[in-house]
């Protein structure tokens, strides 16, 4: 889940609106939002899938459309920029899609927002940088032609954003906090991939971190150099895409870049619009709704869309539409939720009646907490801010970077479960029942939490007491450290000798990397 807040004024000078009906038609274009009067900004729920709305100029870019405001029409101009892409590059990372935008007019908020939608987009589209990683370069610090081109670690020096002193790229690696972050994806490479530019100075290491001297916007910068460089050529051309269309929104004219391969060129950005069938009949079969020729290019227009014969026309900046069902989803939202009359389906399955269920499943419902179910697999990086990326097992071939392990806990789940639940009403307990994998061993385990303004050790000590009786257990806390929890309240669970359990309040370190701001309890037992 990713989260934009913007200031309702703000906002309001992008598209006049009255501040109900903006934040009601963002919460009906499929992004959940509210007002929070204390601070007088619109805070918005985004799922990764648009991520063309990470920036309030992409919001306002949809709610300019949906209320019939205009949609805008992105081109770039020509340019002398080039490229060169040398072929050492190839066994790395291989690919780049470049721009220059000139004109922009940033002030401290601006730039701020600048630096939060590289990092979404790095997050969610990028795949935490495995897909691509992405910079932006004040024009007037940078000499074209630019080279990117790989170097031996111990040439690559330079001064990085964030640091005073000039670092060699091992020791960026090591020091640096992208490079401990990102480092693992070129450490292994003999070369190091790095953006040159005409004099032969270091503009980035490649996707680690920016160079000081060339790479650092701000107030001042009016004309930008973007990169964007990978292994997913899709990827970086959508990632661009998006950058260059929300510059554009800004106030900024787009240059196109020519980036040489050698054996073939491009011009980048590609911001053609594509087309992709979608007729009445392919609508109606999705939604159950007639609709003439008219009301779908109507409803079309209203999500961003042209629509000519038969023919959606995708603009540049959708990096999430691949195919006609992504299309008639628009139009559903479009058409509105709300206005789809229910109907008993047309075929009929006896189906069965579930009558197992685990009698802890009601001893937690009655006190209250509601159950949860979440993916029994992970990834490393999220294990790791928690401790608990030993003993894992771990998926040979995964064919999604994001489960690569089996869970070694359920701990990671409830603390997600809460962060996705965060804007909902307090207090919030959620329990789970499931499978985790550790050292080798497969375990059915108990997980419960919860999460308000204010809580107790005794309170919630509380439910675990109630538990145990139920259950017939005797159990004792113990103090013992664990990654997640605050040392003054992290205890194992020690029941007939064993090691049972954890319970303890989440320290304030993960709360602030998970965005979250309220008490937290959690408790997990083997069983």
């Amino acid at each position: 889940m990713v989260v934009v807040e913007f200031a309702y004024e703000d906002m309001k000078r992008l598209v006049s609106l009255p501040r109900d009906e903006m934040v009601r038609s963002l919460s009906d274009l499929g992004a959940p939002s509210e007002y929070e009067p204390e601070v007088g900004k619109i805070i918005a729920e985004l799922t990764p899938n648009r991520p063309d709305w990470y920036s309030m100029e992409g919001l306002a870019r949809a709610l300019r459309a949906y209320h019939g405001k205009g949609k805008p029409a992105y081109k770039s101009k020509k340019s002398d920029y080039v490229v060169k892409v040398d072929r050492s590059v190839e066994k790395i990372r291989p690919y780049t899609a470049c721009a220059v935008v000139r004109g922009l007019r940033l002030d401290d908020a601006r730039v701020r927002d600048m630096v939060l939608l590289q990092e979404k987009l790095l997050a969610t589209l990028g795949r935490r940088v495995k897909k691509f990683g992405l910079g932006l370069y004040p024009l007037d610090a940078i000499k074209f032609p630019v080279s990117y081109t790989t170097m031996e670690p111990e040439r690559i020096r330079y001064t990085p954003l964030g640091h005073e002193t000039e670092m060699d790229a091992r020791t960026i690696l090591k020091e640096h906090k992208k490079g401990q972050q990102y480092g693992h994806l070129i450490a292994g490479a003999e070369r190091y991939p790095v953006f040159l530019d005409a004099r032969g100075k270091v503009m980035a290491l490649i996707p680690i971190v920016n160079s000081a001297e060339t790479g650092k916007v701000d107030e001042a910068t009016k004309d930008i150099f973007i990169e964007v460089t990978g292994n997913d050529l899709n990827a970086c051309n959508a990632a661009l895409n998006i950058l260059v269309c929300t510059f554009a929104d800004m106030g900024g004219e787009v240059y196109s870049v020519m980036v040489d391969y050698g054996k073939t060129k491009a011009a980048t950005p590609m911001l053609g619009e594509r087309g992709i069938k979608v007729g009445r009949e392919d609508v109606k079969k999705a939604l159950g709704v007639e609709l003439s020729v008219k009301e779908i290019g109507g409803l079309l227009a209203r999500m961003g869309y042209g629509y000519s014969k038969g023919e959606a026309v995708i603009p540049p900046y959708r990096a999430d539409v691949m195919g006609p069902i992504d299309i008639i989803e628009d139009i559903a939202i479009a058409y509105g939720y709300n206005n789809f009359e229910p109907s008993v389906p047309d075929f009929f399955t006896p189906g069965s009646t579930i009558t197992a269920t685990d009698r802890i499943d009601g001893l937690m419902r009655g006190m209250g907490f509601l159950e949860a179910k979440t993916f029994i697999l992970t990834n490393k990086e999220k294990l790791g801010f928690l401790g608990e990326n030993h003993g894992l097992t771990e998926i040979s071939n995964p064919g999604n970077v994001e489960y690569t392990v089996v869970r070694p806990s359920l701990v990671l789940d409830m603390l997600e479960t809460f962060r996705t639940n965060k804007m909902k009403g307090l207090p919030q307990k959620f329990y789970e029942i499931g499978i985790a994998r550790s050292g080798g061993r497969t375990m059915k385990r108990l997980v419960f939490g919860i999460m308000d303004r204010k809580l107790d050790f005794s309170v919630v000590r509380g439910h675990l007491q109630r538990l145990a009786k139920e259950e017939g257990m005797a159990f004792t806390l113990e103090k013992k450290e664990h990654a997640a929890f605050d040392p003054e309240t992290s205890c194992s669970v020690v029941s007939a000798g064993k090691d049972i359990g954890v319970f303890g309040r989440i320290s304030g370190t993960v709360m602030q990397k998970l965005g979250l701001d309220f008490d937290i309890y959690v408790c997990e037992l083997q069983l």
